[in-house]
């Protein structure tokens, strides 16, 4: 199992003021895992999935593993923090401090991702501990606990972990190849998690040597099941919207005005670069058959009426070894520490009392 090593996970969930009307989802050698915190943890990981990797989502026991995927993270980061204080890991001030601060970081931006002042960041963060019904001296103590964790596991198993060697990067850059061509002959003694991960760098690869465009829309909006007039509606704005381009009006500032995509309005329609595959058929066909500097003719997709820009246009590369060597080093010193945090897991698992409760609410 792999689990994310960051001390800013979960650091607002809710707190032992919610224990007296909290039920108990496990156990750690009688350190309760409460029902809320469960809640909260595979509520965050299904909002990762969503917009990483929705397709997961679609699978028939994706809410089975969710919940495995939630109680696992809970039960591993109980068990590091019971060893750390075992350990008598120490946190200096300066380092809490540190760690205060990187969190309240978070709140120094609103929404838009403007600059706010200090004292409404402050704020904003004192109104969210309200909300979770955690204390100041609670959040502190939060923060201290997951500082010892972090520092355990540098202490305790970063040390264990060696740096990948030439002959063994280059041997994994020829299984990306293998995978890249479909050639899966030389990779069957693979273990499956061993193997999944290599498929899902390899369609990485694949993806970043593709050949690709750089893209500006403006969408006028018209559900797939909208009614006719409505859908005719919608293609007369973008007709009206491309009439206005033709005549010199600058397509950054009309999408900010007109663009019913309010994320990539915001930066003048720009949805960067994008990959054969990625958008719906009709857009993906005109994407990448238009010249530089062109714009498109409204084109209908399942979300309505799109106008293209191509900023840029890159032919399909070559994977080359020195251009992955950083990559890969990066992604095999990973996967040997996640290895060896798995180890260290189960060997404390081996020593603890563990009991799961029917978590519900």
């Amino acid at each position: 199992m792999k689990i994310i090593n960051s001390f800013l996970a979960l650091v607002l969930a809710a707190g032992p003021a919610a224990a007296a009307v909290d039920g108990v989802a496990a156990k750690v050698n009688g350190e309760a895992i409460l029902i809320s915190e469960y809640e909260k943890t595979k509520q965050a990981i299904l909002e990762q999935y969503r917009a990483m990797m929705p397709d997961f989502l679609k699978q028939k026991d994706a809410e089975k593993q969710l919940e495995t995927m939630a109680m696992d993270k809970l039960v591993d980061e109980l068990l590091l923090t019971q060893q750390a204080e075992k350990l008598k890991i120490k946190i200096y001030e300066r380092e809490l401090e540190s760690g205060v601060v990187e969190i309240k970081k978070r709140f120094a931006r609103d929404e838009a991702g403007r600059p706010v002042s200090p004292e409404r960041a402050e704020a904003a963060f004192a109104a969210e501990l309200s909300r979770e019904g955690v204390s100041a001296a609670q959040f502190r103590e939060r923060i201290r606990k997951q500082l010892m964790v972090r520092k355990l596991i540098e202490e305790k198993i970063r040390p264990q972990v060696s740096a990948p060697g030439e002959k063994e990067v280059r041997a994994y850059y020829d299984k990306i190849l293998s995978a890249v061509k479909g050639d899966t002959s030389s990779l069957k003694d693979m273990d499956k998690d061993d193997l999944d991960e290599l498929n899902a760098v390899a369609q990485r690869f694949k993806e970043v040597t593709a050949e690709r465009v750089r893209l500006r829309h403006i969408l006028v909006k018209a559900d797939e099941s909208a009614p006719l007039a409505e859908k005719n509606k919608a293609r007369e704005k973008a007709a009206a919207v491309k009439k206005r381009l033709d005549a010199g009006e600058d397509f950054e500032e009309l999408a900010e005005k007109e663009s019913d995509d309010k994320e990539s309005a915001r930066k003048g329609g720009d949805l960067g670069y994008v990959f054969k595959g990625w958008l719906p058929e009709p857009v993906e066909k005109a994407a990448f058959s238009m010249r530089v500097g062109e714009n498109s003719g409204p084109v209908e997709s399942p979300f309505g009426w799109h106008i293209l820009r191509l900023e840029e246009k890159r032919a399909r590369q070559k994977l080359r070894f020195e251009a992955a060597r950083e990559d890969i080093e990066q992604l095999l010193a990973n996967s040997k520490f996640s290895k060896k945090l798995t180890e260290y897991l189960n060997g404390l698992k081996e020593k603890a009392s563990i009991q799961f409760f029917e978590a519900k609410k």
